[in-house]
C-alpha cells in the first residue's frame, strides 16, 4: 500500500533540513488525520501558502511512529485528535495516549470546538491547539511559532482560564469511587444540581440540547446513577449531609427532568 507522507529526501539534503525560501527559515512539519479530506487539503493548502513549509502526512499514529524513527524529526507534529478517536470514544483520552508519543519534537493539535480540549492539552505540556475555525494563514503563523519554540493557544480558552480557576471551589467535589469527569460533564453536573433542564443547560453553556442529553447519560453512566437526583447525590454526597435543603434540591431535579 502506498505511503501517504511526500518522497523522503536524500540523506545529503535531509541532514540539511529545508531550505529557507524568500528569506523565511525552513521547516519540516508533519501532519497526523486519519481522514484523507482534511488531511490532504491542510497539507496542500500551507504547502502552498508557505513554500518554506515542508509537509509530511500521515494516516495513522504506526505511520507516524516509522516516519520519526526512518529519518531526522520534524519541527513540529500537527495531529487531528479526534480522527484518531474511535466511535463513542474519549477524545481526552487519546489526546492523552498521543502527548508523549513524539518524544521532544513540538506537538500542535487540531480543535472542533471541544471545550476541554485546551485545557487539557496545556495540563499534559502539548505546544499549540489550533481551532478548525481559523484560516490558513492563522494555522501557518502557529505552525512557524511552536516549531520556534513559542506556543499557540486561542485567546478565547486564556481569557476562560482565570474564571476558570476562580469558580474550581465550586465544582463538584471527586466521588470516593473515582468517576473521572471531563470538565464539561462537571460544569453540566453543576447545573444538575441546581435543578436545571436540558435546555437551560444547553442555553448556558452554549451547546444544542442533544449535546446536552449525551453529557448528562455520560454523568450518569460515570457515577453509576439512574437519575439525576442520583448522581447529584453520589456526586456531593462526602462534601454535605442530607438535610431538608438536599431533598428540596433532590425534588428540584426531580422537575427539571420531568421538562425535559
Amino acid at each position: 500500500m502506498a505511503s501517504s507522507g511526500k518522497p523522503v529526501p536524500s540523506p545529503r539534503a535531509a541532514a540539511r533540513g529545508p531550505e529557507a525560501v524568500n528569506g523565511r527559515r525552513g521547516i519540516a512539519a508533519l501532519l497526523l488525520d486519519e481522514t484523507p479530506l482534511t488531511r490532504e487539503c491542510l497539507s496542500a493548502g500551507l504547502s502552498l501558502r508557505d513554500p518554506s513549509l515542508t509537509m509530511r502526512t500521515a494516516a495513522s499514529l504506526d505511520e507516524a511512529k516509522a516516519m520519526l524513527a526512518g529519518g531526522p524529526p520534524p519541527a513540529v507534529v500537527l495531529c487531528n485528535v479526534v480522527s484518531l478517536t474511535p466511535p463513542n470514544g474519549s477524545v481526552l483520552a487519546t489526546l492523552r495516549d498521543l502527548a508523549g508519543a513524539f518524544g521532544g519534537t513540538p506537538l500542535v493539535i487540531l480543535s472542533d470546538g471541544e471545550e476541554d480540549l485546551p485545557l487539557e492539552a496545556s495540563r499534559l505540556g502539548v505546544r499549540g491547539c489550533l481551532p478548525t475555525s481559523v484560516g490558513l494563514a492563522v494555522a501557518q503563523e502557529a505552525v512557524r511559532l511552536v516549531a520556534g519554540g513559542g506556543t499557540f493557544f486561542p485567546s478565547p480558552f486564556l481569557h476562560r482560564l482565570l474564571p476558570r480557576r476562580e469558580a474550581m471551589e465550586d465544582d463538584p467535589p471527586m466521588t470516593s469511587g473515582g468517576a473521572a469527569l471531563t470538565a464539561r460533564q462537571r460544569g453540566v453536573l453543576q447545573r444538575l444540581r441546581e435543578g436545571k433542564s436540558n435546555r437551560v443547560i444547553a442555553q448556558e453553556l452554549g451547546i444544542s440540547e442533544n449535546t446536552a442529553k449525551v453529557h448528562v447519560r455520560g454523568i450518569l453512566r460515570a457515577l453509576g446513577a439512574s437519575n439525576r437526583a442520583e448522581a447529584v447525590r453520589k456526586a456531593w454526597q462526602s462534601a454535605e449531609p442530607a438535610g431538608p435543603q438536599a431533598l428540596s434540591r433532590d425534588r428540584s431535579l426531580e422537575r427539571g427532568r420531568d421538562r425535559d
